[in-house]
Parts: structure tokens; sequence; C-alpha cells
């Protein structure tokens, strides 16, 4: 043991078991979690519990176990060695603290998952969603275009969803929403300028689409709409809708 060993700081509440205590003094000391010098960190590890035991405060059986499992390896590397052979036949002997680094390395990839997930809860807590909300019966649905109202669009977009939910496994992957709706709207007047002759509302979505895919491409198109870029068509109502640019914004495009 080396003298110059930096002094254990100690916080009774700080580490949730042994792994936690023995990553916690193998990086105040800076050594290689490959390599533990295994005589250094049973001895921190033993005057940790010896300071424990002197506040008079009780030690959970795993911290004694992991005790005696220091104690051990330690011993281990206290017995003599034989003499290697000259020639090497391959049957290298086990280090006696290879579980140990297995153990520690786990516990420090569950222990790194769990501090992103706390800093995914913390920034959750800063938004807040609002509870959806009904439309009035009183409130009058205005005209998109050529006669299709805003209910129009609505129902046309709750049958798609309601289609899709129904083809779709039980399975969902979660992943960040990565395009919002000028993003999309740019998409979508791309996707026209290619096919002058329009094309179905249905269309714009893909199957591997995610629900927040399908509201954000649901907005754009109101957005569009709004802005008299896009022209709407419907046969009869509930029959497909049908999209197009509207033709001044196309002469714009030459």
């Amino acid at each position: 043991m080396t003298n110059n060993q930096q002094p254990i700081t100690i916080k009774i509440s700080e580490f949730e078991g042994p792994l936690d205590l023995l990553l916690h003094l193998i990086r105040q000391n800076k050594m290689d979690i490959y390599d533990i010098p295994i005589a250094a960190i049973t001895q921190q590890y033993l005057d940790y519990l010896h300071s424990m035991r002197a506040l008079k405060l009780d030690i959970a059986g795993d911290y004694l176990v992991m005790a005696a499992t220091l104690m051990t390896i330690k011993s281990r590397f206290l017995l003599p060695q034989p003499e290697p052979d000259d020639v090497d036949d391959g049957n290298d002997e086990e280090d006696p603290r290879d579980s140990l680094v297995a153990e520690l390395l786990a516990y420090k990839v569950y222990q790194e998952a769990a501090g992103e997930l706390r800093t995914k809860e913390q920034a959750r807590h800063q938004h807040f969603t609002r509870e959806a909300m009904l439309v009035p019966a009183d409130l009058s649905a205005p005209k998109l275009t050529a006669g299709i109202t805003l209910d129009d669009l609505q129902a046309a977009f709750r049958q798609l969803v309601a289609k899709r939910r129904r083809v779709r496994t039980l399975t969902k992957t979660v992943v960040a929403e990565t395009i919002n709706i000028d993003e999309r709207m740019t998409q979508i007047t791309t996707q026209l300028q290619q096919q002058p002759q329009g094309l179905d509302f249905a269309e714009l979505f893909t199957v591997s689409a995610s629900d927040e895919m399908l509201v954000t491409t649901f907005m754009a198109v109101l957005e569009l709409t709004k802005q008299d870029q896009l022209a709407l068509q419907q046969a009869a109502p509930l029959s497909p809708i049908h999209l197009y640019l509207r033709q001044d914004e196309q002469h714009d495009e030459h």
C-alpha cells in the first residue's frame, strides 16, 4: 500500500451498496478498474466499514460479504506464486480479480444509464402538457378550400389513424421527434411540386411514420392551406381528400 493515498471521504448516505462504494474509492484514488491494486482498495474499504462502526451505524450484510470477498482475493495474491514455465502452454491462471471487475463494470453501466434517465426526467419536469379540450359545439367550422371544412379534414385524419392502428403491431419504440412543422411543410411542398397532378391526403403518411409524424404532417397541411399554398378537393363527403399546390404557387417556383 502506498503512503500517498488520498484520505477517504465519509458520507453516510452516499452509497447504494458495496459496488457503489468500491467505484467511489476507485475513482477517488484514480485507480485502473481493469488492474485494481487489491491491497490498497481492501484497506480503504475496511477503513470505511470501521468508520461506520465507530459512528455506531448498522452495516448491511452485503457490505460485509464484499469485505470478505476482498480479503479472499487479497489473500490469494499473498500466496506464493508458481514459477512461470519457459514454454507458454496457453493455460494462464485466472486473475482472482476478474469476477470482481466484471461486477463493477456491469454495475457502472447500470449506474450511468440511471444517471441519463434522471437527467431526462429532470428535463421533462420543465415541460407541461395541456389536457385535451373539446371543441365547443357552437363553434362554426371554417371552410378550408373548395367547400371543405376543418371537420372534413379532421374526419379524414381520424380515419387514417384508426386504419393504421388496426394493422400496426403492438410494439412501439420511443424516439425523439426530429422534424418540426416548418420542415414538414417544405417537404410536402417539394413532394407536390414533383407531382403536379396532386396526391391523396393519405399518401403523405408512410407506413413506418410515428404518431408524432402523423400529427406534424396534419398540422403542416393545415398551415399550408391557411397560407393559401395548398388547395383541397373532395368528390363526396367522407371520400378521399385530394391535395395539390395552387397554380400561383407552382408558377412562382418556375
